[in-house]
């Protein structure tokens, strides 16, 4: 049985696609596969910032805390990292721990700084400038925190006892399941009330 059909037979076979149609087959499926990758993208940063943030979450709830309506503590810090903390290209997306910011205001942060630290027991010094123009948004009553995290185990702590900005220096033992490990530091500073913030420093990897 013979089939007809509207297209022409030319030497036994049918005739080719226009060009022109199949670089636009083409460009649609390049395009839809662009689209596919840019969500998929956007859905890691997400699942990434979330998993890094989520140990972290009561030190953010202060160090981000504002009286600003519609914003919270949580969404600003994960505006911050998704913005400059994500870094890499899909799929291979990932969080700079150094970028991180657990903490924001307009507090000086201690300006000499030197990590030691002894198996589970971490101190750091952290000296401020009190006079002049550097003794400009501080006070010798500022509260120093210190915050200890290690992203792989899920684990993160701050200093137990409260220490002052005169005093310059603050302390924290770290839990058994990180005396052998490696932990990224974060210093912060807030005053006396806890209202005011300093950035986050990221002091590294010890």
């Amino acid at each position: 049985m013979c089939h007809i059909t509207d297209r022409a037979v030319v030497h036994g076979r049918l005739p080719l696609e226009p060009i022109g149609t199949m670089k636009q087959l083409m460009t649609n499926t390049r395009k839809k596969a662009r689209s596919i990758d840019g969500r998929l993208a956007v859905r890691q940063r997400f699942k990434l910032a979330s998993e890094f943030l989520r140990p972290l979450s009561g030190v953010v709830a202060r160090g981000f805390a504002t009286r600003q309506k519609g914003k919270t503590a949580h969404g600003r810090a994960m505006s911050y990292l998704l913005m400059r903390a994500v870094e890499g290209e899909y799929p291979n997306q990932y969080v700079n721990p150094a970028q991180v910011r657990l903490s924001e205001g307009g507090l000086q942060n201690p300006v000499g700084i030197e990590v030691l630290r002894q198996g589970s027991l971490v101190r750091v010094e952290a000296t401020s400038q009190m006079d002049g123009v550097h003794g400009l948004n501080l006070a010798w009553d500022d509260r120093l925190v210190l915050c200890a995290y290690h992203p792989g185990l899920c684990v993160a702590g701050i200093n137990d006892e409260e220490r002052l900005r005169e005093e310059g220096f603050v302390a924290l033992q770290l839990p058994p399941l990180l005396a052998d490990k490696t932990v990224h530091l974060y210093l912060m500073v807030h005053d006396r009330d806890g209202r005011q913030w300093s950035n986050s420093r990221y002091l590294g990897e010890f």
